[in-house]
């Protein structure tokens, strides 16, 4: 059984709650899967996983969460290579229309700089989490664990 890690930032406890969602797609999917706040998460214990996803809500003028900012840093110094990965993240369009989700777009592009392979494009939600959010972060993962 392939391994999962979902790492997670969040200030207002959405992306935390959307995480959730991601955690049932991957499990139902067959994947066992380990999910952390990226506060108590450390940037070499990504080499322990297969697949490697990170959920971010962008702030401000597309700036990764907070708590975010430390480990994206980090990441520099680890090789991810031949490790598959995606990323989710939430975003306000309609008060950000130029930066909607650019957490995503930073995520996704260290991970490639890390040497790991995006097996899916970024899941981009706009606004609070609803049902819908939550089915389409569920499905978005389920596509992620068929794909191993």
């Amino acid at each position: 059984m392939a391994k999962a890690i979902v790492i997670y930032g969040s200030t207002t406890g959405s992306t935390e709650e959307l995480s959730g969602s991601v955690v049932e797609g991957l499990t139902e999917g067959g994947l066992e899967v380990t999910l952390k706040n990226v506060v108590d998460a450390n940037v070499n214990e990504l080499k322990d996983y297969e697949v490697i996803v990170l959920g971010s809500s962008t702030w401000e003028e597309g700036e990764l969460q907070d708590d975010f900012i430390d480990f994206h840093d980090k990441m520099k110094d680890v090789s991810l290579t031949d490790k598959k990965s995606a990323v989710f993240g939430l975003g306000d369009s309609d008060g950000y229309p130029d930066t909607f989700c650019k957490a995503v777009d930073i995520l996704e592009e260290k991970l490639k700089e890390c040497g790991a392979k995006l097996i899916i494009e970024g899941l981009k939600i706009d606004g609070d989490i609803d049902d819908q959010a939550s089915n389409k972060a569920k499905e978005w993962a389920l596509k992620i664990a068929k794909s191993i």
